[in-house]
Formats: structure tokens, C-alpha cells, sequence
């Protein structure tokens, strides 16, 4: 029986969208980002674009132009390390406080073999929709509102960058993701918090890694 998966807001996944390809570099400094080209994209109307990038600025990753959009800011790796260890810090306590108020792993168990059949498809959009949802289910049961709102203005989707495959890094994001599970299935609060930070501190380095010469010769699967 196909179940509802429970995903963001539509302005924060598009905000997640657009910080995600600014850290990854993606969207270069001093690049124009248009709200039609962005919602065209995207597949949005321009409101959710408009509020995301407000999001950004408020962030510090564009300058809001009058009527044109957008400018892509220099962000540094030190940034990006600064965003990521707040999520480490919220999301590590999320997982741990979550092991002792999950009472039917049912929806989770779904959730991940759900992630499991988009990876096995090569569906990038449903794995992706899938880990999004994994990680909202952890903040939702972490038993407090504001560190899940606060998670959420933090997401920014799969870390991918621009070394390692998509498809790579999400078989490694699923086992992963299985590791948390279990460590929440046997109300291991500071193993929750261990698995949850490999995690996200393995996505941060997928983010800050830039292709070098040496690794341009590499096949992706080895720089995973």
C-alpha cells in the first residue's frame, strides 16, 4: 500500500535547491539569478522563488536586486563548514532526542525502503524527496518545534558538490541512513548522535571538495 512522504515546504525546498548549488559552486560569485529562470527550473511559480532567495539573503549567499532577482555572494569554505557544524550540533541532539519518542518505526522502515527502490532505479528526484523526508521524520519526533523549524530554514538537500556522482552518494547516504535507524531502534541515544554526525560531517566534505587536476582523471566511484 503506497503511503503520503512527508516533505518541506515548497520555498524552502526551493531555497535548499539554490543553497545547495551555491555551496557546491554550481552558481558561480557575481552570478545572476533570475526568478523566472529559477521557477522554470524548478517547475515553481515565482512567490516560492522570490521568498526562498529572501531566505538566502537573510543568510548571506545572494544580494537581492530590485526587480532583477538576485547576485550569487563569495562563499567561503569556512561557510560552508560554519552551516554544516550547526546542523551538527541541532541534528545530532534531533536523532537522540527522537530514540526514546519513536514509538512505531513503521513510517521511517518506508521511508528508507522507498529511498532503497529510487536508488535501484536510478531516480534521482525520488531518492532525494526520500532523504529529505528521513530527515524531516527526525526533527518531527525530536519533541521540540523550534529545533525542527530551525533544521528546516537549515536543509540543504543532498550534499553532493562536484566530485561525487549523485547515484554514489546517495547508495552511501542509504546505508548510512540505515545506521541511524537502528541506533534509534535500540534507544541508543549516543549512538544516534555518533551515526547522525559521520553522516553530515561526510556530506560536508562531499560540498567543500573541488575537483583537482589529479582527481580529474579519476573515475567518480573513486572519489566517493
Amino acid at each position: 500500500m503506497l503511503k503520503q512522504i512527508s516533505i518541506l515546504p515548497i520555498r524552502e525546498r526551493v531555497a535548499s535547491e539554490i543553497r545547495n548549488a551555491i555551496f557546491s559552486g554550481s552558481f558561480a560569485p557575481g552570478e545572476e539569478l533570475g526568478q523566472d529562470a529559477i521557477a522554470a527550473k524548478l517547475g515553481v511559480s515565482r512567490m516560492p522563488v522570490r521568498e526562498a532567495l529572501q531566505i538566502l539573503a537573510g543568510e548571506g549567499l545572494v544580494e537581492l536586486r530590485v526587480n532583477r532577482g538576485a547576485i550569487v555572494k563569495d562563499v567561503s569554505t569556512e561557510s560552508i563548514r560554519e552551516h554544516f557544524e550547526l546542523r551538527l550540533i541541532l541534528e545530532c541532539e534531533a536523532a537522540a532526542r527522537a530514540c526514546g519518542r519513536i514509538t512505531d518505526f513503521s513510517e521511517l522502515d518506508y521511508i528508507h525502503e522507498e529511498q532503497r527502490k529510487a536508488i535501484e532505479n536510478q531516480d534521482v528526484a525520488k531518492a532525494n524527496m526520500c532523504n529529505q523526508a528521513l530527515h524531516m521524520y527526525i526533527w518531527e519526533h525530536s519533541g521540540n518545534k523550534k529545533l525542527k523549524n530551525i533544521l528546516v530554514q537549515l536543509w540543504n538537500g543532498l550534499s553532493i558538490g562536484t566530485v561525487v556522482r549523485p547515484i554514489d552518494h546517495m547508495r552511501l547516504s542509504f546505508g548510512e541512513h540505515g545506521e541511524i535507524i537502528q541506533a534509534m531502534k535500540s534507544r541508543d541515544e549516543n549512538r544516534a548522535r555518533a551515526v547522525m554526525a559521520a553522516h553530515l560531517k561526510r556530506s560536508m566534505e562531499n560540498m567543500i571538495q573541488r575537483p583537482t587536476a589529479e582527481k580529474a582523471t579519476e573515475s567518480p566511484s573513486q572519489t566517493a
